[in-house]
């Protein structure tokens, strides 16, 4: 999905659950609120859901809110309890409802935790360099690397859930909320550039990270969590991508590159939203489905074009803020010092002495 962060309700962030730097899943039953109380998960946004018979699909089984201010019931827990920065420690709960995709794309009952970043890895975050274009790969590995060292997924009949998991689009918010979490006292405010001559501080609540048109929305199933398109001779269903499924991609074609062989640079384009499950994936079976919609029709093929261009145009963050007239403004989000200022300090030589 297209990012334009250099790339890239209710309370969200809930209950320490770990005093560990790993999620002890046999603990989880034992998981208690330590500063405030269980509230009601809340309803799913409102959505359009198909409800049919379960038809065959083609192919193999791989082509199958108000945005809350609880960081600072965080920073409240943290400032109660002496922590800052580095030392805290555990792990807090991500509801699925306050994710970009509205946990619509998840099974029902999946966990999401987050931790605060630690020193090696905002050290592996510091190699990063992403004003050089030839550094696309890298950068987005170590984005990666800090969802992998940083969340962790529960999924009910998967006990082999993992960042892999998560969705493109949730991406960068859990990176946010990650940041938030490793920079409790705020002093550490990431700028965002308005004017020339101007920046502001901004939340993860101020960023508008997917808006999904109705026309799409209403082709979502509820029951199998992701897009249905009835077309006259077959349903194609259509995912929003998953890290796992958009890495073995990225892998492979760059496999193919070094070995110098060809492979079919059109539909790498498209695969990422005609794959459910990246654990699926190998040689033989992605290129089965490259053969397979090989025969796929003028309608098969404006059908995923038209689909994909939409959600990727939908899915470019912007930044809602109000200018000193206080009217409501939108622009595309940057970071003044790019992406990188995420996990550093954006001007380091005011912290010397």
């Amino acid at each position: 999905m297209a990012k334009k962060v250099n790339d890239p309700n209710s309370e969200i962030l809930n209950a320490y659950v770990s005093e560990h730097d790993e999620v002890n899943n046999s603990n989880n039953s034992n998981y208690t609120d330590t500063y405030q109380q269980d509230t009601q998960p809340q309803e799913t946004p409102n959505t359009v859901s198909i409800e049919q018979p379960q038809q065959k699909t083609y192919g193999s089984q791989i082509l199958n809110s108000p945005r809350s201010n609880s960081i600072n019931a965080v920073k409240q827990h943290g400032a109660e309890n002496g922590l800052k920065y580095r030392d805290n420690l555990g792990y807090i709960r991500v509801e699925l409802n306050t994710l970009p995709t509205g946990g619509l794309f998840y099974p029902e009952d999946t966990i999401i935790r987050i931790r605060a970043a630690r020193g090696a890895e905002i050290k592996h975050w510091s190699t990063m360099n992403d004003q050089d274009i030839n550094q696309i790969s890298q950068v987005d590995d170590i984005l990666n690397y800090i969802i992998e060292k940083c969340v962790s997924v529960d999924m009910p009949n998967k006990p082999n859930g993992s960042w892999k998991d998560l969705k493109d689009i949730d991406r960068f918010y859990l990176l946010l909320a990650i940041r938030e979490f490793t920079f409790l006292d705020g002093d550490n405010e990431l700028m965002v550039p308005i004017s020339e001559n101007k920046s502001i501080p901004v939340t993860k609540e101020m960023i508008d990270f997917i808006k999904i048109p109705e026309e799409i929305m209403k082709h979502y199933s509820s029951e199998e969590r992701c897009f249905v398109f009835h077309l006259a001779n077959k349903d194609i269903r259509m995912y929003i991508p998953s890290l796992g499924a958009s890495q073995w991609l990225k892998n492979y074609a760059q496999n193919k590159v070094n070995a110098r062989e060809g492979f079919d640079n059109d539909f790498l384009i498209f695969a990422p939203m005609l794959i459910n499950d990246f654990r699926l994936l190998s040689q033989r079976a992605y290129e089965a489905m490259v053969e397979e919609t090989s025969m796929w029709s003028v309608q098969e093929w404006s059908l995923i074009s038209y689909v994909r261009d939409t959600l990727a145009s939908a899915s470019e963050p912007k930044l809602t803020y109000h200018d000193e007239d206080g009217r409501e403004a939108t622009i595309p989000l940057t970071f003044r010092g790019g992406i990188k200022a995420l996990f550093t300090i954006q001007d380091p030589l005011s912290i010397l002495r």
